[in-house]
């Protein structure tokens, strides 16, 4: 049974992934920071706590992926930052930027550089379509991402001369609890359909979306196997399931 860590998997799209993959045979270790994660309790699948804004998270998750030998490694963790026009202290935007890129270059690259060139290892970095339209309220954690994609490319090129893979999955706006509440209330407020609300808050969200609903888990898992099933050619791989975010040049 193949091995797989997926870090940031408490809630949400990282806990779908982590018991998706054990329907699809993994065996799967999934890293979060809540103490009670929503995942299904089954032998194939073992939950870590950890916190990697520490020390001692951080070790946590490194001793796992040496002793682990995962074939597959998502990095899912994140941090969104101050979420207000104000301006926020040095240290918060910091931390920002330390988990949503500095820790998983250091952590991924870390483990490129000691695994078993025995094991072919695929690291699948969950990036956000917030690159592409950072505004007042969103511009620390977007450049924060736009600092991950340039450091996974740097990770690619240094799995180049391993037995490894590295690549990114840009994701859109997803169908998450957050997202359906907020609109949910929006319609009830307004006495609008659900399905209108949707369309009217992706159009001004981003005017280059070609999507009418939220992205489904799903969708997202079906990228990541896809990913994971292409070896060495998945290197250095952009896979963007961003609703046409980016615009169409891009």
């Amino acid at each position: 049974m193949r091995k797989s860590i997926v870090i940031g998997a408490s809630h949400g799209w990282g806990a779908h992934l982590a018991s998706r993959l054990v329907e699809e045979g993994w065996n799967v270790t999934a890293v979060g920071r809540r103490p009670k994660p929503e995942l299904p309790d089954t032998d194939a699948l073992r939950y870590v706590q950890a916190d990697l804004t520490t020390a001692h998270g951080y070790e946590a998750v490194e001793r796992e992926l040496q002793e682990q030998a995962p074939a597959l490694v998502v990095y899912n963790a994140v941090s969104y930052g101050p979420r207000d026009a104000t301006l926020p202290p040095l240290d918060e935007l910091e931390a920002t930027f330390r988990l949503n890129a500095l820790v998983p270059y250091h952590l991924l690259l870390n483990h490129v550089e000691k695994q078993s060139s025995a094991q072919f290892c695929t690291y699948v970095v969950t990036n956000s379509d917030s690159i592409y339209h950072a505004n007042k309220y969103s511009g620390i954690y977007a450049a924060s991402k736009a600092a991950l994609r340039v450091l996974t490319t740097a990770l690619a090129s240094a799995c180049q001369s391993h037995n490894a893979a590295a690549a990114t999955l840009l994701l859109g706006p997803l169908a998450d609890e957050e997202n359906f509440e907020k609109l949910q209330e929006i319609a009830h407020r307004t006495g609008a359909d659900m399905d209108a609300v949707t369309r009217r808050y992706l159009a001004r969200s981003n005017q280059a979306y070609v999507i009418n609903s939220f992205l489904s888990y799903e969708s997202c898992v079906k990228n990541v196997l896809t990913i994971a099933n292409l070896g060495r050619d998945a290197n250095g791989m952009l896979c963007k399931l961003d609703g046409g975010s980016s615009g169409s040049l891009i």
